[in-house]
């Protein structure tokens, strides 16, 4: 009969001590809410997408977006606003058009780049 004792010693599993329980805690505690929010952003399709094509263009205004989405220009502008509240994307008002760019400054936001770019 395998007993857990044996596993433990076969398999060299290591409980936490409560001193590294404690550690981890601590890592864990807070910052992960502005993650939260980019995750969420990025979750939705469309706003992949637009974050994939800026990734390989500097810039791009929301009526080109809209066109290349197939969709309405206020839904592509919702969609810009919706990464712009979270950090990943800056407006430029070029007279009448809005663009947008990656904010590539931000490391989150160049190591998102080398995931999905």
């Amino acid at each position: 009969m395998i007993t857990f004792k044996y596993l433990y010693n076969r398999l060299s599993i290591k409980m936490l001590t409560t001193k590294e329980i404690g550690k981890f805690k601590k890592k864990l505690q807070g910052g992960e809410d502005h993650l939260v929010f980019i995750f969420e952003a990025l979750s939705n399709p469309a706003r992949l997408k637009i974050f994939r094509l800026l990734s390989k263009q500097k810039d791009i205004c929301v009526t080109d977006v809209a066109r290349i989405l197939g969709v309405s220009v206020p839904a592509a502008s919702y969609q810009f606003r919706i990464l712009e509240m979270v950090g990943l994307v800056e407006k430029e008002r070029m007279g009448k058009m809005i663009c947008y760019k990656l904010k590539k400054e931000n490391p989150i936001v160049r190591k998102i780049i080398r995931i999905v770019g």
